[in-house]
Formats: structure tokens, C-alpha cells, sequence
């Protein structure tokens, strides 16, 4: 590495340290999300980035309320329903477990509904700041990194329930459908043998209730890795550009807010730049503290995303120049903030890690969500390396 680089992947330390341990956990729309975003603001002005500012927004405050509220409008429904089985209620009960999937799945696609406007919203911020091009810009790159952090549930803390994540979270959705299906045939066909089928549902229905309840009463991790690390390349980075801008290329810096809540920051940056930002290219980093820098070829909890082809491309080239700096693509089990970005027609990629099935973390995919996601358990070397990649990717894009 270069000693531009090598300054980089220092200050992106510092960051790091800063906001994972003087800050620690940062809750969206609360006080340590708050100190982060002015952390963020306060480096990005003292470095020159031009047009620094933060932009409220209101967001949920929950990751697993709106996922306990649509399970539960299908639990009420089946509870109904074998009670007293009858066409009536399982009429009731194939309606309720629709509305259950409906505001299941929308939570999970990042789209308003129902159970959202059950519960409370707070006030979250984004951190926004403008590098212009050297010369004469010929496009614009969004790059971003989310602030806060999620809480720590019991199946995150589990190897083979981690490994399940993505199954467990498809079944609960089917299961509010299926549920739906079997009460109105056993209402309206009257057909024999379902109400054991909806008695079975009910039962793991229940389960993913209270293991959604459970997490809810969890400590926030400190977030280390998950996302400090990506933040901290995206300041360091920031404050490099800004004092050696990109030759063709406007760069725009986002710090966002409530990603782990359902990435409402990436969504309020679209309602209120949408115009502006339509041709831009949008790169995330989110999770380079542990393991191997990669690139995320496909997110979503039950929709899949997948990066723009363009840009996927060029960040599979610098990849195959930089082996040492990146490891390739790779799928994901959850979202992360470009699944709204995509979802909305702009191109977007994450730039992300993985972790080698020797190395310690791998069981607890890089201790993602857990209270073991501390300063002391990220590595210096990974988010150096991210830092070297993303730079070397935003100089290729500039030089297209």
C-alpha cells in the first residue's frame, strides 16, 4: 500500500475506535446514533468537505416490533380458529394471517404498511457533505456507511440458528399464508385434516413471536464491525478526497442513520435528493472490520437484490487486479442500505467482508449483532484492506 493508503486505513482506525468504543452502541434514533451523526459532521467540515449538513428524518425504532405485530395478527387468527373451528372463523382467521403477510412481507421489502403506523417514530438524522470534482464533472458517486447499531438477540447468538437466519425468517412468512389457505379450506371446503396442519403452523408461529419479542428486550451491540468499520473507511476516505478530489467525478458522502431498523436513512436520502442522485452511482460499505473485504452480489430477507451490472462489473475487475485487497462476490443473508437503493431503480453495490471458515469468526459470521462485536475483535488489517479497495474502485469508475 501506498502512503496515501496507508494514511487512509490509519485515520479509518481512529474513527473506528471512536465510534464503536468513546461512543459505543448506537440505537437508531437515539443518543448514540445522535453522537455519531455529529462525530461524522464535525470531521467531514474540519476536513473541507463542502455543504456539510445533517437532514432529519422520521423513522421506526424497532427492528422486530413490525414483525411481531403481523406474527401476531396470524396467531390471533389460528388461536381463533381451533378454538372453535368453522367456516365463520376461519374466514377471520385466513384474514388475519393475511394482513400478517402483508405487513410481514412489506417490512421485509422496506415498504410502509399497516403495523408500522401501530407503532412509535423517532427522529434520526443523515450526515450528507459534497466533494466536488477536480475538474469539469462528468458523474456523481454516492458513497456511503450507516451509523447505528442493532440489538443482540438469542439466535444470533446461536451458530446453527445464525446459519438458519435467512430459512427461519422465509418460513415465518410462509407460514402466515399457508395459515391462510389451510383455515379457509378447512372454512369453506370444509376439508378434513387441516386443523393439525394450523395447529403445526401455530406452534413455530408462536416461537418466531417470542424470538422476535425476545430480541427486542436485547442490549444494542457496540458495533465494530457492524458498522463502524464501514463508516470509519467512508470518513477516512472523505477526508483524503477532499484534499485530493476524484479528477471527473462529484462524490457525495452519507453517514446514514436507522439502517438496521429497515434503512429508512437510505430512503429518506431518496425522497430528499431522489432527483438529483437518479444517475448517480451509489457504493456502501458496511462490515469490513472482520475477515476478507468482498463485494455483495445479492441481499434481501425475502425479495432478492442484486447490484447494478455496471457497476458490479468494474468492482469484479479492481477485485481481480487487487486479489490481496478483495476477495470477490459473494451472497448475503440479510440487507443492508443499497437493498433500498436498488429497489427505487438506482445503482447501487456493497462493498462488504467475508470471513474463511478457519478463522474464529466464521461461526459467528463476524459477530454480527452480538455484544462480542467490540473494538478489540475487528481487525486493522481487513479495514485497511477495504480502505485500499474502495478507493481503487472509485478511481476506476472515475477514469470510465
Amino acid at each position: 500500500m501506498d502512503e496515501h493508503v496507508n494514511a487512509i486505513a490509519q485515520r479509518a482506525w481512529e474513527h473506528l475506535r471512536h465510534l464503536a468504543v468513546d461512543i459505543g452502541p448506537r440505537p437508531s434514533t437515539r443518543e448514540g446514533e445522535l453522537q455519531a451523526a455529529h462525530y461524522a459532521r464535525d470531521v467531514l467540515k474540519a476536513a473541507g468537505v463542502q455543504e456539510v449538513r445533517e437532514e432529519l428524518f422520521l423513522s421506526g425504532r424497532e427492528t422486530y416490533w413490525p414483525y411481531v405485530i403481523s406474527l401476531g395478527a396470524g396467531l390471533l387468527g389460528n388461536v381463533i380458529f381451533l378454538t372453535k373451528p368453522n367456516r365463520k372463523r376461519g374466514v377471520i382467521a385466513a384474514l388475519l394471517n393475511a394482513l400478517g403477510a402483508w405487513g410481514f412481507y412489506a417490512e421485509a421489502n422496506f415498504d410502509d404498511h399497516w403495523a408500522r403506523h401501530l407503532l412509535p417514530k423517532g427522529v434520526s438524522q443523515n450526515v450528507v457533505g459534497v466533494i466536488p470534482a477536480a475538474d469539469k464533472p462528468q458523474r456523481r458517486i454516492v458513497l456511503m456507511g450507516h451509523l447505528d447499531t442493532h440489538r443482540t438477540p438469542f439466535f444470533y447468538n446461536v451458530p446453527l440458528l445464525l446459519r438458519m437466519f435467512s430459512s427461519l425468517v422465509s418460513a415465518a412468512f410462509v407460514s402466515l399464508p399457508l395459515s391462510a389457505l389451510f383455515t379457509l379450506m378447512r372454512a369453506v371446503g370444509n376439508v378434513p385434516g387441516f386443523s393439525g396442519l394450523v395447529g403445526l403452523i401455530t406452534a413455530f408461529q408462536a416461537f418466531a413471536m417470542g424470538m422476535s419479542i425476545q430480541a427486542e428486550t436485547t442490549p444494542h451491540t457496540p458495533g465494530a464491525n457492524d458498522n463502524a468499520s464501514g463508516a470509519a473507511v467512508v470518513l477516512a476516505l472523505a477526508e483524503h478526497l477532499a484534499q485530493h478530489p476524484l479528477p471527473h467525478t462529484d462524490v457525495w458522502v452519507v453517514l446514514t442513520g436507522c439502517e438496521e431498523v429497515g434503512a429508512y436513512g437510505a430512503d429518506a436520502l431518496l425522497k430528499a435528493h431522489g432527483e438529483e442522485l437518479r444517475d448517480a452511482y451509489f457504493i456502501n460499505v458496511d462490515m469490513v472490520g472482520v475477515g476478507v473485504p468482498a463485494i455483495l452480489e445479492r441481499e434481501g430477507l425475502l425479495k432478492s437484490y442484486h447490484p447494478d451490472p455496471l457497476l458490479l462489473r468494474v468492482a469484479m475487475e479492481v477485485a481481480a487486479e487487487h486479489p490481496e485487497w478483495n476477495t470477490g462476490p459473494h451472497a448475503a443473508a440479510a440487507y443492508t442500505d443499497i437493498g433500498v437503493i436498488i429497489k427505487h431503480g438506482y445503482r447501487g453495490i456493497t462493498i462488504d467482508s467475508v470471513v474463511p471458515p478457519m478463522h474464529p469468526a466464521h461461526q459467528h459470521m463476524g459477530y454480527w449483532h452480538q455484544l462480542r462485536d467490540r473494538f478489540e475483535n475487528v481487525e486493522q488489517e481487513c479495514v485497511a484492506k477495504a480502505a485500499a479497495y474502495v478507493l481503487a474502485f472509485l478511481q476506476r469508475l472515475d477514469a470510465l
